[in-house]
């Protein structure tokens, strides 16, 4: 073989070498943008994921806002019922109730 043709591929090998690394540092930066769009995206669902369940929260404390409005002023209309009872009254069904609970359960 002649000095020409062993320099031709000592070139040609330096060469694919060379075109070996730039395919490695376009894969590697291939990657690297790869992974910057998955974290992106998982950062994005996770963004995503906790505003539905503040919405949620919130449309649940409303409901419930909704639903207690309403009975803790019924709750609150009864008391104040109860409350307007007078003495007597009180001792009367007090009575009645001790004497329905012995004469059930005394004999």
């Amino acid at each position: 073989m002649s000095v020409d043709a062993i320099q031709q591929i000592a070139k040609t090998e330096e060469q694919a070498d060379e075109m070996l690394e730039q395919a490695k540092k376009q894969v590697r930066k291939e990657q690297e943008k790869s992974d910057q769009k998955i974290a992106r995206f998982q950062e994005e669902k996770d963004d995503n994921e906790e505003k539905r369940k503040q919405e949620l929260r919130e449309k649940f404390d409303e409901e419930f806002r909704s639903i207690q409005g309403p009975l803790s002023d019924q709750t609150q209309k009864k008391v104040e019922q109860l409350q307007t009872i007078s003495q007597e009254m009180r001792e009367k069904a007090l009575g009645i109730i001790i004497n329905k609970v012995v004469n059930e359960h005394g004999n």
